[in-house]
This record gives C-alpha cells, sequence and structure tokens, in this order.
C-alpha cells in the first residue's frame, strides 16, 4: 500500500534547531508515511536532508523584513511560491502540508488553489509573544482559520493561541541514539579546569552577549572556567556582526585565553558530552532543542526562563532556570553549578531520567504521526 506523502515545508536557510526537531519527528515515522522537505533556494540544509535519504526541493522563499526591497517582493513572491508549492504536490502526488513555522503562508495560498483538498498543518515554533504582535495576530489568525491542525512546541506557545480544539501541544522529539558513551560527571581534568559551552548560532537574542557578562564576572570569581561558544552564523551578515560584536567584548575584557569562538558544529552530542555545564540565556524560546540535547546527554543545564526551557526540566532538581535577562542571576548559577561537583552529578543524572520519561515517543513523534492520521483522514 502506497504511503501518505507529506510535504514538510521549511524556512531554515541552513541547519537550525527547528530543522532538527523535525527531522527527529519524521525519521522514527518513515514506515508509517512518506516525507519530502521543500526549502529555501540555496539552503545549507539540503545536504542534511539528503544524508537523512529525504527527497528535497528549493522556492526562492521570501521573509518578511525591514528590508524595503523584501517588502515589496513579499506578496507577488507568497503568491508565486504559493502555486509553485501547489503544483509540487499535485505533481508528487501530496495531500498534506506540514509548514514548520506559522510565518510561512505559502501552504495556504496552496490549499486556497486546490479548492480545499491540499490538507495544511501549521507547527507554531517560535514564542509568539515575543514577536511583533500585529504581524504574530495575523499569523495566529491565519492558523486558527486556514489551518486544517496547529501543532504548538510546548505549553508556552499553547497559551497564545484560544480554546479550539484545532490546537494542541505536542513536544519535540529526543534525539536520536546515543553514538559517544556516556560522559563522566564531573570529569576530572588535569587543569583543573570547568568548561561551559554556549551551543547556538550568533544570532541577536540568542543570549550570547549575556553570557559574556556573566562569565567575565564569574571568572573573576573562578579563574578555572573556560567558554566556548559553538554556532554558524546562517551565511547572514547580521550574524556575522553579531559574532564579532562578542569577539571584541571578549578581548575588550581580557578573556581571550578563557573564552574561544567556533563555527558550526557536526557533532552535536560530542560537542554537549565534553562540556561540564551548557549555558543558554536566550531571551525567547518556544522549546529549545538545545536544551533537551543537554538534558538527554547528561550535561549539567544552566537555562533562562524565557518559555519553553521551563517546561524541559525541574528547577533545582535536574538544571538551574535563571530569570530572563538577569545576568547576576545567571553569574550566581555558573558560580553554584561550577564549584560543586556532586551538584552536577545529580543534574546529569536527574536530567536524564526526566526527559527520557517526558519526551517518550507517546508524547512526542508518536502524537505527531495521529495528527497526520486524524488530519488525512478528514478528506
Amino acid at each position: 500500500m502506497k504511503k501518505p506523502l507529506i510535504l514538510v515545508v521549511d524556512n531554515s536557510r541552513a541547519v537550525t534547531g527547528a530543522l532538527n526537531a523535525m527531522r527527529h519527528a519524521t525519521g522514527p515515522l518513515r514506515e508509517q508515511f512518506a516525507f519530502e522537505y521543500v526549502i529555501p533556494t540555496g539552503s545549507t540544509a539540503r545536504s542534511v536532508l539528503e544524508q537523512d535519504g529525504y527527497p528535497v526541493h528549493e522556492l526562492p522563499f521570501v521573509e518578511i523584513s525591514r528590508r524595503k526591497a523584501d517588502l515589496l517582493r513579499y506578496v507577488p513572491m507568497l503568491l508565486l511560491n504559493g502555486w509553485r508549492l501547489y503544483r509540487l504536490a499535485k505533481r508528487q502526488g501530496a495531500s498534506l502540508l506540514h509548514l514548520n513555522d506559522f510565518y510561512n503562508l505559502t501552504g495556504y495560498v496552496a490549499k486556497a488553489l486546490s479548492l480545499g483538498r491540499i490538507r495544511v498543518i501549521t507547527h507554531v515554533r517560535f514564542l509568539p509573544q515575543s514577536l511583533v504582535q500585529p504581524l504574530a495576530r495575523t499569523w495566529k489568525w491565519l492558523g486558527e482559520t486556514y489551518a486544517d491542525q496547529v501543532v504548538c512546541v510546548s505549553e508556552a506557545v499553547r497559551r497564545y493561541f484560544g480554546p479550539s480544539g484545532k490546537v494542541q501541544v505536542v513536544f519535540d522529539p529526543l534525539p536520536g541514539q546515543e553514538r559517544h558513551p556516556v560522559p563522566a560527571v564531573p570529569a576530572s581534568r588535569p587543569d583543573g579546569s570547568v568548561r561551559l559551552l554556549y551551543l547556538s548560532n550568533y544570532i541577536q537574542g540568542k543570549g550570547q552577549d549575556m553570557a559574556v557578562q556573566a562569565f567575565q564576572q564569574a571568572y573573576a570569581q573562578n579563574n578555572r572556567l573556560r567558554l566556548t561558544f559553538v554556532g554558524g552564523d546562517m551565511g547572514l551578515e547580521k550574524n556575522r556582526e553579531f559574532r564579532q560584536q562578542l569577539e571584541a567584548a571578549v578581548q575588550t575584557a581580557g578573556l581571550a585565553s578563557a573564552v574561544s569562538f567556533q563555527g558550526f558544529a557536526t557533532d552535536v552530542e560530542q560537542a554537549i558530552k565534553e562540556a561540564d555545564i551548557l549555558l543558554n540565556f536566550s531571551e525567547s524560546e518556544s522549546f529549545s532543542l538545545t536544551c533537551l540535547d543537554a538534558l538527554y546527554f547528561g550535561t549539567p543545564l544552566i537555562a533562562s526562563d524565557c518559555g519553553g526551557p521551563a517546561e524541559l526540566f525541574e528547577n533545582g532538581v535536574s538544571g538551574l532556570l535563571v530569570p530572563n535577562r538577569d545576568v547576576p542571576a545567571m553569574t550566581e548559577a555558573i558560580n553554584k553549578l561550577a564549584t560543586d561537583p556532586n551538584l552536577r552529578q545529580r543534574f546529569a543524572a536527574a536530567g536524564r531520567e526526566f526527559v527520557r520519561y517526558k519526551f517518550r515517543a507517546a508524547a512526542t513523534f508518536q502524537q505527531l504521526g495521529a495528527v497526520y492520521t486524524q488530519v488525512l483522514a478528514r478528506q
């Protein structure tokens, strides 16, 4: 029997947490469904998806931005790409589009052109409360009105929507099978250093600037601390400039020997397991796959209370949650965890246990598979 084909439409111009979350979810469902991905023209994510064995299509998506040229092109390109997506779905025999974030509206155009025959699932991976509200409310209305199902990545996201049964929470799944041994916690190093990892693309608002400030204050009290930033710039000039600003701040603070900057991690699991503590001080997160990865792989976590991370662990039991944008609290948490090896050991064990239960298959990809089945049955 031929499997139903689902086109996953993703705006990622590089490998992002949102894209990885979908890969983790669709992988175990390939026995039931066939998946093909639609990504922006020239996206560096293509090679990763093709390595996973997914057919990949490209469309020249244009996002809303402050640039006048993009604003002028947005509506015409939305209509054109909606037409292209409709034609692609018809040609490939897909009857369901999964929009991997609710700001990509091409699926609604494709659905209209198909006279409603193509079904649409909208996945909300941004925290709408943190977005420009006129846009967020518009996207919310479109999702609630025209999507066949709205999937929220966390309860923090779900609270933005009304009580409609069309809207539900499906958590992102755990990463795949571990490929590296579980690390010893605490790690024993000849130099006695404690290594902190900040794993995130260099994007304003992801919290690296606050991490530099907090580390500077913590390092003044404990010079055994080391901090490594790992991430990509997604090929965007504004992200390259942000990384340069971070590097300049580190130089000015005299921390060049204690803080290093690296590019995109090809082996996220290894990077996380080599660290003693993972930091995530993002200003807004709908979920945070990076935090989930840290807990799953057994690396103690300090995260900001910025939305989704609060749902991933138990504060004080399996990690530390600090107030959003509170640099002194971040500094205190770093010092507390760095100087207490026993606490790191307890957090590592408790985090591994907690996420393996909360984000088990029945609450994640199996639930998404049930959503697909329900939506397809409505035809």
